[in-house]
């Protein structure tokens, strides 16, 4: 039988590797790929790698990465060209801040499941903005809508345990939060968020570019 002999992966062309690396996770590539050889670890530092970065914690991985630590390793990688990124299971306010401090280009932010974030500021550029099960109160999604004076699409999911606690939720306060500061939406998505008619009417009178609301509810918190 002919001996076919073993693939030189240094020899594939460089965009060819960039698509190859680009399947993979932020943790595979920055814990092994960029190790396998030169060549590798040049498309691996390769600002254009980063400019979309998915960051949703595997819950698998437990404790044993420091996630917020490859989640700056990444941004930095970005060279300020980072335009989409998600965070899942982790995440703080310290990290948001080092984001938009690093990535002013930022056009869409998915969140799910931080809740040790309260408040989305300083991305001026930002477009989508998806938060699922934090607990963003009314003041600080008015503080989103003032510091992201751009924003189109806002996606909200939030907890059930957390509308159930009256005192830490006020579907009202979310609605004219939104009305008084997000003037610029089209596409509004609202989970678990008890929207009234007065909050719906205050939404509708502010937000005279709205194509698309959604109010429901989630599988994932009704099962």
């Amino acid at each position: 039988m002919k001996d076919r002999g073993y693939r030189n992966w240094a020899e594939l062309p460089s965009d060819l590797t960039s698509s190859i690396l680009l399947r993979l996770s932020v943790i595979e590539i920055l814990e092994n790929a960029q190790k396998v050889c030169r060549l590798w670890r040049r498309v691996c530092k390769d600002p254009w790698m980063w400019r979309r970065i998915d960051m949703r914690n595997p819950k698998n991985l437990g404790g044993m990465i420091d996630m917020e630590i490859i989640c700056r390793h990444a941004v930095d990688r970005s060279q300020g060209g980072l335009v989409e990124i998600d965070i899942g299971y982790f995440g703080t306010d310290s990290l948001l801040n080092y984001m938009a401090d690093s990535s002013s280009n930022l056009r869409s932010l998915r969140l799910v499941k931080c809740n040790l974030i309260t408040e989305v500021v300083k991305l001026p550029l930002l477009e989508d903005l998806e938060v699922s099960f934090c607990d963003l109160s009314g003041d600080s999604l008015r503080v989103v809508g003032q510091s992201c004076p751009n924003l189109k699409t806002l996606k909200l999911n939030y907890n059930l345990r957390t509308v159930c606690i009256i005192a830490r939720f006020d579907g009202i306060a979310i609605a004219i939060a939104i009305a008084e500061s997000m003037p610029q939406l089209r596409h509004l998505e609202l989970l678990w968020n008890r929207l009234t008619n007065t909050g719906l009417n205050a939404i509708l009178d502010s937000c005279p570019h709205l194509e698309h609301l959604y109010e429901g509810y989630s599988r994932e918190e009704m099962f």
